[in-house]
């Protein structure tokens, strides 16, 4: 841990040892003493010993602080030698806000130039090999601590358009078309680099880039080809597009129930991007080949929509549990690729139609409308709710709105309620899918804070011990104003502004904390699947409760075996909200489950809400592992 309540522990360990040794070694000498001495004499000598005792300590103390306070820049040294430069960075930004009183800032900025000139070292050796995803993960990090020191003749775009060279040259054009279409969202665009995005968009056939294209190349005065006018009229037909659609078929041998064996098998959806042979669909479809728990037989196999009869091995390539979404691999040459790379808006009652294999049906087509938009259904990001017929065997499969363009990705539906189905959008799966490629889970940052959507912006609720905010000195309470010179005041922007990038990774975070700005650089870390489990590891029951259900707990007393416990503050929206505890409820915590099998986790309560008169009831509450207010 890196915070100042870490540093006050140590302080506390060290200096208060110190001082209780020198306490007892004093009250030895007054017990031998007191047989010998008058009263008068013992008094005085008691007093001396105090005094004398009393400075000894206090300048112990004062050492030890120093020797503390030193520790920073061993564990920074530390850092540097293991060439973990973004977490030593971390620490230098920590040491400047504190001004810790053993440390001069010339020694601070001594080792932050340290770490700045070997970050531009690393960042320029990327640049030559070249490797240019590490090399932008570098530049942005820089963007951040040293922008003077970047190299005049490179920039995001530029590094955004060498990526998608390299993606096109390997012959993935469904990549290169979307790191050039992220490219020119930053800059004026030159005629050759929009020739070049509009010739990876003719190739994989996505008709809305192209006319998107066109567009601004004639607004800009540039000129078009009649031939490229021509590709961005011709819509596709749905008995085309289907073409492009699998049916996902995962054999997971024989199943005994009762003494007798039934087949077990896995049925799904998925389709083409990449004429290479990849295409998307479900992670929870063929979880079983990847789920190291999963300990039976496996195999993975398609079927393409002309070719029913045969099944095709396939093999999975990545896979994000978070957002259920898995790449795979087949070697065949799919007869169509649906295009990934448009950037679609969609609004409640506009036409769609789904493609799957609902039961196993291959090429079934059903139709419906958008019911709603931006369902926080998952961990990151947001879901879309359609009313399209959906059954077990579409999940993985394509949405597509009435000009065949691929809006999203068929996920889930609630049994319970017919025409309540759920989709991922394909914007979120465009911020995914480059790591997809990069074979096994894809992983993502975070800082470790969970948080709240209020009047006065991101409302920090709890923060993860050991992780990047924590170390940071960020706190409960503290409202995140701006990330990498952005404010963000929905949680789901400020997770898409994650996805953009890699871990580790250097960010400009500026927070508020009562009337204080406070600013400082953070370095992102790895995101687990679950933070809630995470907390679990690291932290107590009582914490935990803020981000699960929503409350803020605080023991009040102890009578016999029980703890009693008052609710200091209910989050708005929440769990417990919604069960009506509001603050000052006194209560007592009668059982606490985790079930990590199932993912949710049940507090049954003994309360008095205030909201009732103070009757005593004993409720329960439960919820999901999988929160979705973590950053």
């Amino acid at each position: 841990m890196r915070c100042a309540s870490s540093w006050a522990l140590r302080r506390e360990s060290g200096s208060f040892k110190v001082l209780v040794q020198n306490r007892k070694r004093m009250k030895e000498t007054i017990q031998n003493l007191s047989g010998k001495l008058s009263t008068g004499w013992l008094s005085l000598i008691i007093l001396l010993l105090l005094l004398f005792t009393g400075c000894i300590s206090a300048g112990k103390e004062r050492i030890q602080e120093v020797k503390l306070d030193r520790s920073y820049l061993t564990d920074i040294r530390r850092f540097i030698d293991k060439n973990e430069l973004f977490p030593a960075y971390q620490e230098i930004s920590y040491l400047e806000r504190e001004h810790f009183s053993g440390i001069s800032q010339a020694e601070v900025e001594a080792l932050k130039k340290e770490i700045i000139d070997k970050i531009k070292l690393d960042l320029n050796s990327h640049l030559e090999k070249p490797d240019y995803k590490k090399a932008l993960q570098y530049y942005r990090s820089m963007q951040q601590v040293a922008p003077a020191d970047l190299p005049d003749e490179w920039s995001i775009h530029r590094l955004l358009f060498e990526q998608a060279e390299e993606y096109g040259s390997s012959g993935n054009q469904a990549l290169a078309l979307l790191f050039y279409l992220r490219g020119l969202t930053l800059t004026t665009p030159t005629e050759s680099e929009l020739l070049r995005a509009l010739s990876f968009a003719a190739e994989i056939g996505n008709v809305e880039v192209i006319k998107d294209l066109i567009k601004r190349m004639e607004d800009r005065g540039f000129s078009v080809a009649d031939s490229r006018r021509r590709q961005g009229e011709n819509i596709p037909p749905v008995q085309k597009i289907v073409r492009g659609t699998v049916t996902i078929w995962v054999n997971r041998g024989i199943k005994i129930e009762r003494g007798v064996g039934f087949p077990d098998r896995v049925i799904g959806s998925g389709f083409f991007i990449d004429k290479r042979g990849y295409l998307l669909t479900n992670y929870h479809v063929i979880a079983s080949e990847v789920d190291p728990k999963y300990e039976g037989y496996s195999r993975l196999f398609i079927k393409l929509s002309d070719r029913a009869h045969e099944k095709i091995p396939a093999r999975v390539v990545g896979y994000d549990r978070i957002f259920d979404i898995a790449l795979l691999k087949a070697e065949v040459e799919p007869d169509f690729i649906l295009s990934h790379t448009a950037s679609v808006d969609l609004e409640a009652g506009n036409s769609i139609i789904a493609i799957g294999s609902p039961g196993g049906l291959e090429n079934t087509v059903t139709s419906g409308i958008v019911s709603a938009t931006g369902r926080r259904f998952l961990q990151m990001g947001d879901a879309i709710q359609v009313d399209v017929p959906l059954n077990p065997g579409n999940s993985g499969g394509p949405l597509l709105n009435s000009a065949g363009q691929l809006v999203g990705i068929v996920f889930a539906g609630i049994e319970q309620f017919e025409g309540v189905n759920f989709a991922i959008p394909i914007n979120w799966i465009n911020k995914i899918l480059p790591n997809l490629y990069n074979e096994g889970e894809s992983i993502h940052s975070w800082l470790g804070v969970a948080v709240q959507e209020s009047d006065k912006g991101l409302e920090v609720v709890y923060t993860v011990p050991g992780e990047p905010a924590h170390r940071a000195g960020i706190r409960s309470g503290d409202i995140l104003d701006t990330f990498n010179n952005n404010h963000y005041s929905r949680i789901v922007d400020f997770q898409a502004a994650l996805l953009e990038l890699d871990f580790p990774s250097l960010v400009a975070i500026t927070w508020l904390r009562e009337e204080s700005s406070i600013s400082g650089i953070v370095c992102l870390a790895p995101r687990p699947f679950s933070p809630v489990e995470l907390a679990l590891e690291r932290d107590s029951r009582d914490n935990i409760l803020v981000p699960l259900f929503g409350m803020r707990i605080e023991k009040v007393g102890t009578f016999f075996w029980k703890t009693n416990y008052i609710v200091k503050e209910v989050l708005k929206g929440s769990i417990a909200e919604e069960t009506g505890l509001s603050a000052n409820d006194p209560l007592n915590v009668e059982g606490w489950k985790v079930d990590i099998d199932n993912r949710f986790v049940v507090l049954r309560l003994f309360v008095k809400k205030k909201k009732s008169g103070f009757l005593e009831s004993v409720i329960q509450l439960a919820a999901y592992l999988e929160t979705d207010t973590f950053l």
